[in-house]
């Protein structure tokens, strides 16, 4: 796949993956249409996972962007976040910055791929990865995630929002694993395919399980998974803890991105008078 339709198709992915949440998170609100994509699946928890606005039509002005952005979001939650594609969103961030939306990162988050299957997942004795099919596995995946994302302070909270139902973790373009260490839920991970890529997701291990490979095991399980559903190429955000992992994997570096959280404070520029 070229690299222009791999970052197309990764933001495409993203996209669809913030929508699953959408459509399962009970009490969330969406809007979907015109180039923009807009979501709130927690009522506190400002994060780019839970609140956020993603631009899928670059033609779309920065200024549009955050107006409609700060509309949506307007006694909705205590924050969001505007994805910023490090590939296609320049004129965005600069608009956003310029009308007082904070940075939250200079670097962001990379966005590697993958263009190949990997060796099969082999568990070491005393592991045993299991796909979530039913109540029961999706519970333990919230449990793996609550436990594993507590020191990235996700409020359980908006993890049993995200992890709501079945259908979040298992239906015809989603499928998860849970990694069980003598029979404990220790790590998990999930998988989103949208038309040409698979993007993986919510890979975790729990603290007292680290450093054995777990959380790579349950990726690699994710990575066939995608290549099954028929994709060409998987994709993911790399965490600063998972970067080193996923590339000795064979994830490479194709973008990033970033995130500027809003609204502005009082006093802040209007970015609606931004007509670039």
């Amino acid at each position: 796949m070229e690299l222009d339709d791999l970052l197309a198709a990764g933001d495409a992915n993203l996209a669809a993956t913030m929508r699953l949440s959408a459509r399962t998170a009970p009490g969330a609100a969406m809007e979907d249409g015109d180039g923009l994509l807009l979501y709130s699946t927690s009522a506190r928890w400002p994060g780019p996972y839970h609140n956020g606005a993603i631009r899928l039509d670059r033609s779309l002005a920065p200024a549009e962007v955050l107006r409609r952005a700060g509309a949506f979001f307007a006694g909705r939650a205590p924050g969001y976040c505007v994805w910023v594609a490090a590939h296609a969103d320049e004129d965005l961030e600069q608009a956003a910055l310029a009308g007082g939306y904070a940075a939250i990162s200079a670097e962001g988050a990379p966005r590697l791929a993958l263009d190949r299957p990997l060796g099969p997942p082999e568990p070491p004795p005393g592991v045993t990865l299991d796909e979530v099919a039913d109540e029961e596995g999706r519970r333990r995946y919230l449990e793996v995630t609550v436990e594993a994302y507590a020191d990235s302070f996700l409020p359980r909270d908006a993890a049993e929002a995200q992890l709501a139902s079945l259908e979040a973790v298992r239906g015809p373009h989603v499928r998860a694993v849970v990694a069980h260490l003598e029979g404990r839920p220790v790590a998990a991970a999930m998988v989103v395919t949208s038309e040409r890529v698979a993007g993986i997701q919510l890979v975790g291990t729990v603290p007292g399980a680290r450093r054995r490979g777990l959380g790579e095991l349950c990726t690699r399980w994710a990575v066939a998974a995608g290549f099954a559903a028929g994709a060409e190429a998987i994709v993911l955000e790399a965490s600063e803890a998972g970067d080193p992992v996923y590339r000795r994997m064979g994830f490479t570096e194709v973008s990033r991105y970033r995130w500027c959280f809003g609204p502005p404070g009082p006093g802040a520029g209007d970015a609606r008078h931004d007509r670039r």
